[in-house]
């Protein structure tokens, strides 16, 4: 089963763009507003890809695509969080920085996803006072519980120093380095951040899944394994050089595509521009001062989709002596290793009785092959 969107999230969106009675039998009703939030989503997607921000001047049309699917991406990377930092995300009282808030994607996202704790309080912060606007909007009308505090600010942080002693739990920047950094993101922006973070606490970065900014990213990773006063915890499972690095020429860079089943409504405005919105692609970084993570001793993250070829399937493995191909002939599929069949991109995996071939790893008859953590779940 494929994630979704929040029924109150979702509701929530609908609701400020004034379409909050939205479905497939009243798509007709809608008509001209649909029109006026494709025209933006046009227009929007055109400007991003000149590197023109104009997520304030098309906001309607950012918070009906774009919003969704950063919350979701937050969620997303919130679980992998829970799952690997329970020292963090089973705290009473949460603190969360969102840096470059917009309308509160990343945020929101994370609460959705570590509900489980008591208290949360949150900061955003952005230099746009239209979108910290929306923000409110927003979480006016999903946060009525009393145990949410929520304060929001026009700042601009580009240089990394907050205007604040107070610590944070998480720290946030969900598509917003790109702005304050086009070439380079320079780690002594990562340190000055971490001035405000609490001593077990961490920094989260979700950036598009371009090639450029995902191999900003790559870079930034590089940059805080080789300086060694801060460790990065996720998606990789080895502080070693990022294996894809050394295979830039193939066109190769890290990111996330994770299928999930967007909502209605964006199905219907989606008619006519014809995207692809059911797979979600981003890259992302969780940097922490100490390594908290368990031991993954021989798990590996798949870096790559379920690839088939005549006679046989494979996938691409990310490992500390680089990148590896696990392959499996038709014919050696086996009740012990059928799980091979349901490896997808982003799956921690783990390997036990393959073959090593010269150059790659060889499914045979009794290899086992266990996922130890999904995204797609």
């Amino acid at each position: 089963m494929h994630m979704t969107l929040p029924q109150d999230v979702e509701k929530a969106i609908l609701k400020i763009l004034a379409i909050h009675d939205l479905q497939w039998r009243t798509a007709k009703i809608h008509q001209k507003r649909l029109g006026q939030i494709r025209r933006q989503l046009r227009t929007l997607s055109d400007n991003f890809a000149e590197s023109i921000s104009s997520e304030e001047k098309y906001a309607d049309a950012y918070l009906a695509y774009n919003v969704p699917r950063n919350f979701m991406e937050a969620m997303i990377i919130g679980r992998e969080v829970a799952a690997f930092a329970p020292h963090v995300c089973n705290k009473e009282n949460i603190n969360i920085l969102d840096i470059g808030c917009g309308e509160g994607a990343g945020m929101l996202g994370l609460y959705y996803s570590l509900r489980n704790s008591q208290d949360f309080a949150f900061t955003g912060i952005d230099t746009s006072a239209l979108l910290l606007k929306e923000c409110r909007k927003l979480t006016n009308l999903l946060f009525r519980e009393s145990n949410i505090r929520i304060t929001l600010r026009k700042q601009n942080v580009s240089d990394g120093l907050l205007p604040t002693k107070q610590k944070f739990d998480i720290i946030i920047l969900a598509h917003s380095l790109a702005e304050m950094y086009p070439k380079s993101i320079p780690i002594r922006f990562i340190h000055r951040l971490f001035r405000n973070v609490t001593e077990s606490g961490l920094t989260i970065i979700i950036e598009p899944a371009l090639k450029q900014l995902s191999r900003r990213l790559t870079d930034l990773r590089n940059n805080v394994i080789a300086d060694r006063k801060l460790s990065v915890q996720l998606p990789c499972l080895h502080n070693r050089e990022c294996p894809l690095c050394n295979i830039r020429k193939q066109k190769e860079w890290c990111h996330q595509s994770i299928r999930w089943q967007p909502p209605d409504f964006m199905e219907i405005m989606n008619q006519g521009l014809n995207r692809e919105i059911r797979t979600l692609k981003f890259s992302y970084l969780v940097i922490s001062r100490k390594d908290f993570s368990v031991p993954h001793e021989n798990q590996h993250l798949v870096i790559s989709n379920l690839l088939k070829e005549k006679g046989k399937q494979k996938c691409f493995l990310c490992t500390p002596t680089g990148r590896m191909e696990l392959v499996r002939l038709n014919k050696n599929r086996t009740e012990c290793n059928k799980t091979f069949g349901r490896i997808r991109k982003g799956d921690m995996i783990s390997v036990r009785h393959l073959v090593e071939k010269r150059g790659y790893w060889h499914v045979a008859h009794d290899t086992e092959i266990r996922i130890h953590h999904s995204k797609h779940s």
